[in-house]
């Protein structure tokens, strides 16, 4: 019987001891714990488990929109992006929260007609996601595997 209980206990002590609520909504949560959330999700994905360890999230502001977003001018409340601190690694995982009064699909279509899947030197992502849930616009590039991988966590997270 101890066994038993203990097979029950030890994920919930797990997840309390996180530091994140695991019943959070994505509304009330930044861009940068949608990555983190997000990253927690995909742990069974072979090329993020060997690249996450690796990356490092940045603000996205005036400044750097168009490197992460592909576009400048998005009309956004706040963003964060997720990178390799060393290059060549063409991986990049940005989430923006876009403004109420703003046409959420248009602005998701203008980011993917301007997506550079090319923006590192002399490497190319080979595949780029953006994909939008409601005010959560997220843009992912990267091999086939870990972009589905991202997708598919992100829409989990988004959804709730």
């Amino acid at each position: 019987m101890k066994k038993v209980m203990l097979l029950f206990l030890i994920p919930l002590l797990f997840l309390c001891s996180c530091g994140r609520d695991p019943a959070r909504k994505a509304a009330d949560m930044t861009p940068e714990e949608i990555i983190d959330a997000v990253y927690e999700k995909t742990g069974s994905d072979e090329y993020l488990q060997k690249t996450v360890p690796e990356l490092m999230t940045y603000e996205i502001n005036a400044e750097n929109e168009e490197y992460y977003l592909g576009i400048s001018g998005i009309p956004y409340v706040s963003g964060a992006a997720s990178e390799a601190v060393v290059q060549p690694l063409t991986f990049s995982f940005a989430v923006i929260r876009l403004k109420e009064d703003c046409d959420h699909d248009a602005e998701r279509i203008k980011i993917e007609n301007n997506i550079n899947k090319a923006k590192w030197v002399c490497a190319k992502a080979e595949e780029a996601y953006v994909v939008r849930y409601n005010d959560l616009i997220a843009v992912i590039m990267g091999p086939a595997s870990a972009c589905n991988a991202i997708e598919s966590a992100f829409l989990s997270i988004a959804r709730q």
